[in-house]
């Protein structure tokens, strides 16, 4: 399945298997499954498209605190053995290690995890309900994940004052993710919004990081990031 070691001691992925996690392999699934969730969402007697228009912003709060959650107390979980050997060392502490933020590798959940899954409870709410507000609001959930996706990706490809980066929301969330890799893996959590990190305290603006000479490179960050890495990824305003 092609999965071998640079000499950073990183894996190195090829191979059909290790494509199936690729952005431009998961997404368009994704969002095809999404649709087909707000077709069969339209199609049952109570709902219709006002059960679409207001399920896609429902399942876009929901998403938010999900990624936020999922990612503070499950990705980046380190008291409970099983739990951390499934999540941190499984899934997470590699994407951690890379000592840039630019990465033309980067790859999504696997579609052999996120598909399954999603499918199952696209299945369980559409039997279990009658009406099509359950399938609409899991349907904008779903969608709120291929936004994640794709702009988690983007941090991780896009130089941040260039392309789609300088979009004004991009960018402030594009470098509060920086500041999660290079300067504090116990904040910026949110990578849609970081409306979740204020509201825990978990916000940290890389302008602060940039106040404190050599400010905590902490567990799960790289063990000695690049500066010329962390000092392209600075504000217009300090600029």
């Amino acid at each position: 399945m092609g999965k071998c070691v640079n000499e950073d001691g990183l894996c190195i992925y090829s191979g059909f298997w290790w494509k199936l996690a690729l952005p431009e392999v998961v997404l368009p699934i994704h969002l095809i499954v999404a649709v087909c969730t707000f077709a069969w969402a339209v199609s049952r007697p109570e709902g219709g498209w006002t059960a679409i228009a207001i399920g896609i912003p429902y399942g876009f709060c929901i998403w938010t605190l999900f990624e936020y959650a999922f990612h503070r107390w499950l990705l980046h979980h380190k008291r409970f053995p099983l739990i951390r050997k499934i999540f941190w060392n499984g899934l997470h502490r590699e994407h951690h290690m890379y000592r840039q933020m630019v990465d033309p590798d980067h790859r999504t959940i696997h579609l052999a995890i996120s598909l399954p899954i999603v499918l199952l409870l696209i299945g369980s709410v559409g039997m279990a309900t009658k009406s099509g507000w359950g399938l609409a609001i899991l349907g904008g959930w779903l969608l709120s994940y291929c936004i994640y996706e794709t702009l988690h990706w983007l941090y991780h490809l896009c130089d941040p004052d260039r392309g789609v980066g300088k979009f004004l929301w991009i960018y402030g969330i594009g470098h509060a993710h920086t500041v999660h890799h290079f300067h504090h893996a116990g904040k910026n959590y949110g990578f849609i919004t970081v409306f979740w990190d204020r509201v825990f305290d978990t916000y940290l603006p890389i302008e602060q990081t940039r106040a404190k000479e050599g400010y905590g490179l902490r567990e799960g960050c790289p063990a000695a990031a690049n500066q010329d890495e962390q000092s392209r990824y600075v504000t217009k305003k300090a600029a």
